[in-house]
Order: structure tokens, then sequence, then C-alpha cells
């Protein structure tokens, strides 16, 4: 007799910087809370835990070159610059088959130790030996990626079954590495329950960390190493004149938090300085500060615009950084990007005086809903992978087809009122020519040639629509077939909101 066997989905986490970690256990708590019943869901440090000694020491190096981002500012261009060498998915397979290949193997051989159904990865590292164990080992596991960066890098590899993107942006992105097209599934941001659940007020977090109620507040980290600017951007800020908290949040770094405890009996009147180290409630310390200081680490930002305090981008360690910023304070305006402490500084006093100006960057915040939770889109999305694939597929190719037909109609569109405005202006310059002109027989020779152009633009245009059509036919046709078509980027980055505008 056959018995049911619940399907395993086994959650991976890594740490190379926290963003990882917070985004997989985000997607796990979605997938117990809607189907904890009916899946067999496993979590797996699965470098750190295992017992070959050559995978803890690789998160080790993980770790440290996330390190190293933050120390040495030209670091994380000059890597991700290698990681394109011979085009980023060769080099990608070049590097984890050469000086990688051990680790490779042993990551491998820990998926054949669960013998998952589905493997959810969010790094990049954990989602290529997850797609060569499905290619040398079990052909029928399903495996899915969310990338918690706000843009898509060319390591993250191509052969998946799905990636979760969190923004237009990062989706096109995505498919311009042929994700092939059914493959790619745009969703909210995941936000896991330490942020979900924090609803209280302000004041009440302000009570819990100690937090003055009456003066300007705001919170300065660097990631959870703490290697940026943390240090010079308080030092700088300990030196204003206005009534000012500063919150340092050093995280793991415990010399930075004892050097800054040292400084506590030297300040001046007007300065409040709190330090902590690393906290799992750091969320609600955002909550707490009126105003969030940091690198662009996607998680650190994204926690912070989810609990409504706008932030200072201060500092980008790599490209992921940089699309951060200019996502978070361009695009959707939640806040500042400034280098220079000393205008740090500036900003600050500024805001101290004119707490006003919060406003308008706290109505945007607005957008960041984190009811919506994208983690329950990915769980949701999971179950239909497992149980209802065939017409969860043909749902998600439906929806780029028509957002194509959507992208070629406008471009229709805009060739038909390219034409009229020629066919206008010819119109005007042949009647201010009459106009200029007495003889009959002239103006009718006049009007003859307008007539030609006209004609010849009308068919020219007609020519154009009808090679528009043809080509929109054979893409949907590439669409349907699966494989990778960049019209799917330019149709879904046009979904993109338009950029915050500062009054």
């Amino acid at each position: 007799m056959e018995t049911y066997r619940k399907p395993k989905i086994l959650i991976t986490f890594v740490e190379a910087g926290m963003g990882h970690i917070v985004s997989a256990q985000a997607i796990s708590e979605s997938l117990k809370a809607k189907y904890g019943d009916k899946m067999e869901i496993i979590e797996s440090y699965i470098l750190r835990d295992s017992e070959n000694p050559i995978l803890p020491k690789y998160e080790d190096f993980l770790v440290k070159n996330t390190q190293l981002y933050s120390k040495l500012p030209a670091y994380g261009d000059i890597q991700f610059a290698s990681m394109h060498i011979l085009g980023a998915q060769n080099t990608l397979k070049l590097i984890h088959n050469t000086i990688f290949y051990t680790q490779t193997k042993a990551t491998i051989e820990e998926y054949v130790k669960y013998q998952p159904d589905v493997i959810v990865c969010t790094h990049y590292f954990l989602l290529y030996a997850a797609v060569e164990y499905k290619r040398k080992y079990n052909p029928d596991v399903i495996i899915v990626a969310y990338c918690p960066d706000n843009n898509v890098h060319g390591w993250w590899d191509n052969r998946a079954d799905v990636i979760y993107t969190n923004n237009p942006i990062a989706t096109k992105q995505a498919y311009d590495l042929k994700f092939k097209n059914g493959h790619v599934v745009e969703t909210f941001y995941p936000t896991r329950s330490d942020v979900v659940e924090s609803n209280e007020s302000k004041e009440y977090y302000r009570n819990k960390f100690g937090i003055p109620l009456d003066k300007f507040a705001v919170v300065i980290a660097d990631g959870v190493y703490a290697k940026a600017k943390v240090r010079k951007v308080c030092n700088e800020l300990l030196k204003t004149d206005v009534p000012l908290t500063i919150c340092v949040l050093a995280g793991k770094n415990e010399k930075l938090k004892a050097k800054f405890d040292r400084k506590k009996d030297k300040l001046k009147p007007n300065i409040t300085l709190l330090t902590f180290g690393y906290i799992k409630d750091a969320p609600q310390l955002y909550g707490a500060c009126d105003l969030f200081i940091t690198k662009g680490g996607p998680n650190a930002v994204l926690d912070s615009v989810m609990m409504g305090t706008p932030i200072l981008i201060d500092y980008c360690a790599s490209p992921i950084e940089r699309a951060t910023k200019k996502l978070f304070t361009e695009r959707y305006f939640c806040g500042y990007h400034l280098v220079s402490p000393r205008k740090i500084r500036k900003q600050v006093e500024e805001l101290v005086r004119e707490p006003a100006l919060l406003e308008e960057i706290k109505s945007a915040l607005s957008f960041f809903d984190k009811s919506k939770n994208g983690a329950s889109e990915i769980a949701d999305d999971i179950a239909e992978i497992l149980w209802n694939n065939r017409e969860r597929m043909a749902k998600i190719l439906r929806g780029e087809q028509e957002a194509i037909s959507e992208l070629f109609e406008e471009k229709k569109e805009e060739k038909r009122a390219r034409a009229e405005e020629k066919i206008e202006k010819i119109t005007e310059d042949a009647a201010r020519q009459a106009e200029r002109i007495e003889e009959e027989e002239r103006i009718e020779r006049l009007n003859e040639r307008t007539a030609k152009r006209t004609e010849r633009i009308q068919a020219r245009t007609e020519e154009q629509l009808e090679r528009i059509d043809e080509k929109t036919e054979k893409i949907l046709q590439e669409v349907e077939d699966g494989n990778a078509s960049r019209y799917s980027a330019l149709a879904t980055s046009r979904k993109m909101p338009p950029p915050a505008t500062k009054k």
C-alpha cells in the first residue's frame, strides 16, 4: 500500500552578511505557517554545520570577503569585475570547477545526504552547488533561488528552475542573464517575523532601548561587521552643538563598541551616546530613531524602511550596494546619499532644526508595507510548483506574452504618432507655400507633391507596423517555447514606478 510522503523542502543558510540569512528565514517562516502540515521544512546552515572541515572554513572565507568589501573601497569592484572575465556564467562554472572545486563537491555531498524535493537558496554559491547536484544526482529536484539584493549579478546560475526577484530592474537583469521565460518571478520583498511583528510605537521602542523621548535620534550601523564608516561618522556627529541622541550599532565588532563606550564620560551635554553589540531586534532600534545612517547593505536598508525610518547611505562597498543606493534614494526617495562625514553632520543638524523635512520621505516609505510580505508569495509559488506547475507556468507565460504584446503595441502607436506628425507638418508647410503663390497651376502641382509625400509616409508606416506585428508573433512564440528573450526584460522593466521627486 502506497503512503503519502511529505515533500522535503531544504532551506539553505549561509553567512556572508546577514541579508542571505534573514531572507531565508522569512521564506522558511512562511512555508511553515502556510504549509507546515503538508511539507517537511528542513533548515540547514549547510556549510557551517557540515562534518567536512573544509565547508566551515569556506564560510569563514565568505565572511572575511564580505568584511573586506567594507574595509577596502576598490575590493568589491575588482572582485565583481573578475566575475565577468569570460562571461559571467562561464566564469562561474570555471572558478567553481577549479579554484573552489573541493568546496563545491563537498556542498553537493551535503545535498545528497538530505535527498530534498526542493532546495531554496539565497546565495549564489549554494545555488550553483544545488544546480550541479540536480545535474549529477537528482534531475527531479526543484531548485529555487531568491536574490536578496536589488540587482541580479552574473553569478546567479541561470539553470535554476526559478529565481525570485524583488523589483523590475532586478527582474530585467535576470532575463538579461538568460534565465528562461517563465523562470523569473517577481515578488514583493520578503520580510522576516522580527520585522513583521514589530508594530509598537516609536515611543515604546525608545523606552525599550533607553533613548530619550525629547531629542532627535540617529542610529549608525555598517552591517553586522561594522567595518565601514561607523567610527568616522559617529566621531563627526559628536562635534555637533544641536541636541542629539547617537545610537552606535557595532554588531559583532566588539572592539568598536568598547571604543565608543570609553567616550561616554567625555560627551558634550547636548549629546546622548548609546552603544549596542549584535542584537536580534535591531529593526526595532531603527524604528525607535528618526534616521538610520548606514552603508548600502540591502538587508539593513530594507529593514529600516519597513520600520518607517528614513535612511542616509554613506558608503557603497560593491555594485550590489550601489544598486541599493540608487533604488532607495533616487528611485523611491527613502532618504539621502552623502559620503562626507562633515556633510552628514550638516544634514543631521538641518533635520534636527527642521524635522518636517523628513515628512516627505516618510510619505514615500508607505510603499514598503510589511504586511504584503513577499515571503508568503514565494511560499505559495513553491506550493504551485510542487502540485500545479503546468497551470502555473502557463499563467506566467501568458503574463509575459501580454506584457510583450503591450510593449510592441506601444511601439506601433509611437510609429503612428510620428507619421501623423510628419504628415501634419507637410500639410502645414504646403498651406503656407500656397498662401505665398497665386497661380492655380502651381498650387495644384504643390498639392500633388504633398499628396505623394503623404502617401509614401503612410505606406512606409504600414510596412513598419506590419514588421512589428511579425516580430511580435515571433517573440511570443519564443516565449511559448520557453526560450530566454530580452523582450521579456524590456516588458517587465516598464513596471517600475516613476522616480519620486523632491519638492
